[in-house]
């Protein structure tokens, strides 16, 4: 059953509320152009690296990477094929892999309604398994979905963030992000808080990847704290301004 367009947009709107607020205070400058390109459909610009003002070469990180594909799921739910298309092609050309791919699946199926926390991972899983090539190597397709399986046993088991991300535990970003929203995926804020404690260098990013997908799947974030609430009033009116760009060339495409 297809959204109302206003529920796309406050899944939107919840989305970039969610970057905003657990991104780096330089982001907001990158988020814009980004949110742009995905728009104009012209993701061969998402480069590995790319020049400045000073025609210098400078590097397109990796929660750059996580926020295009953030953005591509959203903005290409109706249409998962296109969607694959477009990850794939961002392979081609950056350092995007499989992860991103299921991380823009992942936002896809929640903008649709049709995330079910349950079902998750044998649905990504069951959807993958079946097509070849979604990776630069069947290896690391094969990696990703061990470790999105191993998620759901850890959630299953109600295991701890550290027993989860011990040795042979949790490694990559995007289950780590599944794990953070399937054992918690009722409330954002606890999401989140989790995810900021995450214990390996992929924090920032998972973090990211995990509020996302709790804002897209809630269709919005939690309240603020009282000494919170004067920053987050601020990066949601940013955040309304860009949901909402992205939420009326979507509307104009479908």
């Amino acid at each position: 059953m297809l959204l109302t367009p206003i529920s796309v947009k406050s899944r939107f709107r919840a989305i970039f509320t969610s970057i905003l607020l657990t991104a780096p205070p330089n982001l907001p400058d990158r988020l814009e152009p980004i949110v742009e390109l995905i728009i104009n459909d012209n993701l061969n610009a998402l480069k590995s690296t790319e020049k400045n003002e000073k025609n210098e070469k400078i590097d397109l990180t990796q929660i750059d990477l996580t926020i295009a594909a953030i953005g591509i799921g959203a903005y290409w739910h109706q249409d998962l094929q296109e969607m694959r298309s477009r990850l794939l092609a961002l392979q081609s050309h950056s350092k995007a892999n499989i992860q991103e791919l299921v991380l823009a699946y992942v936002i896809a199926l929640a903008c649709l309604g049709e995330l079910h926390p349950r079902l998750l991972i044998n649905h990504i899983c069951d959807d993958f398994q079946q097509r070849i090539a979604l990776s630069r190597t069947p290896q690391a397709q094969q990696q990703c979905l061990a470790q999105l399986q191993l998620a759901q046993q850890f959630v299953e088991h109600g295991a701890s963030t550290i027993a989860s991300h011990r040795e042979k535990g949790l490694s990559d970003a995007i289950a780590s992000s599944l794990y953070y929203f399937l054992s918690t995926h009722h409330s954002w804020r606890i999401v989140t808080t989790r995810a900021q404690r995450h214990p390996q260098s992929n924090q920032l990013q998972v973090t990211i990847q995990s509020g996302a997908i709790a804002a897209a799947y809630l269709g919005e974030v939690s309240s603020p704290t009282a000494q919170d609430h004067a920053n987050f009033s601020k990066l949601s009116a940013k955040a309304i301004i860009l949901g909402d760009r992205l939420w009326s060339a979507w509307v104009g495409l479908f």
